[in-house]
């Protein structure tokens, strides 16, 4: 039987960046390399997406 299994990858990246956008660009060019090189993460794994967003200073797991 074949069960379909929902699953996601979470994690927070601090990067040097002037503004929220170049910060969130920097990362999804950088993970969108990294899911080029890795075909099996799509292939074998399904990963159809990548997501993210920056956070405030105040909301980041460096602050807690």
């Amino acid at each position: 039987m074949k069960i379909e299994v929902h699953w996601l990858i979470d994690g927070i990246m601090s990067v040097e960046a002037e503004t929220a956008e170049q910060a969130e660009k920097l990362v999804a060019e950088q993970l969108t390399q990294l899911v080029k090189k890795t075909p099996e993460l799509k292939d074998k794994f399904g990963a159809n997406a990548i997501q993210g967003q920056a956070l405030n200073k105040s909301e980041s797991a460096a602050d807690a």
